[in-house]
């Protein structure tokens, strides 16, 4: 098993915490796929699909926390200056292209024939468009507001990192605490305990809503040596654990439909249940050890090149998802397509994904890549597969939150 850990200095990424992100955004497509093509809340083998593949979200956000820390876990200090102008690019940059792209998008009007959609200047700057845009940016349209959390996140995280670093004798007792606050959050916000409303948009959007998997991504960082090791040898273990919380996320949705379940407890749709969070952790430890499986030595070039391609190009597939979603409704609509929701939904998320990539590989090529993709610009003949390169994993692409170079 070869060393995690990257030369000081450089700009060398991990091969497979890159390896999760197309397989984490494909589970994220899976999610908007299946709300927008199967019927949920209706059908209980939907919702119950459904809770398995939000795992995605809290998937972003913890390795997302992770490869920041592991950034800077040996730097003596963090230039703020620096920090935030690289996060605000990563970052900051794509959330609000995409806001505007996405507020122009949902302020068309439709049509019965192609193009399907009609730009009505006014409408889109009309009082009530402008306040619609101030709410989008202030909210995250849709699935933005990963980036929102994210934001939120780096926006604390220099001294969050300051302090875990200065206590590691206590690390298992925070992770305890947030453990702890995870569990009682999702049933405070899940049955209004002590009367505490919080509307589940807000909810979402919450820095507060995630502690396990920020605070954890953090501490697992500074630890990722020892924390690897052990993923790796207790592998059979996690996958056991994996399925136990499937069966008590899925037998809690069944038994709800006959019996009285405590409101705090209820799965299904309420994402922050404290009874999906051990299914939550370890599918994001499966993952992990998926990434670790498709980098390995054993594997083919063709394999690694693969995966390679899709890391580059799964952050510009999650931010463009909506965009192919919502054409897809309309195409199935126009031309009277009905199929099962088992059929309609997976093709849909192949389709989506597939548009999601091309997309991005193209626009990478652009001056445009950095505010739509949120990669740095590559070369036209980087399209081109090489055998050199896919061979190879340690280039600087320096995109989306998994950015781990450090000052």
């Amino acid at each position: 098993m070869s060393s995690v850990t990257p030369a000081p200095g450089t700009r060398k990424r991990l091969e497979h915490i890159d390896a999760m992100r197309p397989i984490k955004q494909a589970a994220v497509v899976s999610t908007h796929a299946l709300i927008f093509f199967a019927p949920i809340g209706a059908n209980m083998a939907a919702t119950g699909v459904i809770m398995l593949t939000r795992f995605s979200r809290d998937a972003f956000l913890f390795v997302s926390a992770c490869m920041l820390a592991y950034s800077y876990r040996d730097a003596a200090r963090i230039n703020l200056a620096t920090y935030s102008k690289k996060r605000l690019i990563a970052v900051g940059l794509p959330y609000v292209t995409w806001t505007v792209i996405y507020f122009v998008y949902t302020r068309l009007s439709t049509r019965t024939g192609l193009p399907y959609y009609t730009l009505h200047v006014g409408r889109v700057l009309s009082a009530s468009g402008l306040h619609y845009l101030w709410h989008l940016f202030a909210t995250g349209y849709y699935h933005l507001y990963y980036l929102l959390v994210i934001l939120e996140f780096y926006a604390v995280f220099p001294w969050l990192l300051r302090a875990l670093k200065r206590v590691p004798r206590w690390h298992v007792v925070i992770m305890v605490v947030a453990v702890a606050w995870q569990l009682f959050y999702g049933a405070l916000v899940g049955a209004h305990l002590f009367g505490v409303v919080i509307p589940g948009t807000i909810q979402t959007r919450l820095l507060i809503s995630y502690p396990i998997y920020l605070v954890g991504g953090v501490i697992v960082a500074l630890h990722l040596d020892d924390v690897h090791d052990w993923i790796v040898s207790h592998a059979l273990l996690i996958v056991a654990g994996t399925l136990g919380g499937v069966a008590l996320a899925e037998g809690i949705l069944v038994m709800s439909r006959h019996v009285a379940i405590p409101a705090y407890l209820l799965t299904g749709t309420d994402v922050f249940s404290p009874a999906i969070v051990p299914y939550n952790v370890g599918a994001i430890l499966c993952v992990y050890l998926l990434g670790v499986y498709l980098v390995s030595p054993h594997r083919g070039l063709f394999t690694r090149a693969a995966v390679q391609s899709g890391s580059d190009n799964s952050y510009g597939v999650y931010l463009s998802q909506m965009i192919w979603i919502p054409l897809l409704v309309r195409l199935r609509t126009h031309f009277s397509i009905n199929i099962s929701w088992e059929l309609a939904a997976p093709l849909a998320m192949v389709i989506v994904y597939t548009l999601g990539f091309v997309f991005t590989a193209v626009m990478a090529r652009t001056p445009l890549a950095r505010a739509v993709t949120g990669r740095g610009r590559a070369s036209w003949s980087s399209l081109r597969p090489h055998r050199v390169r896919a061979a190879s994993w340690h280039e600087d692409r320096g995109d989306g939150p998994l950015e781990v170079a450090a000052d």
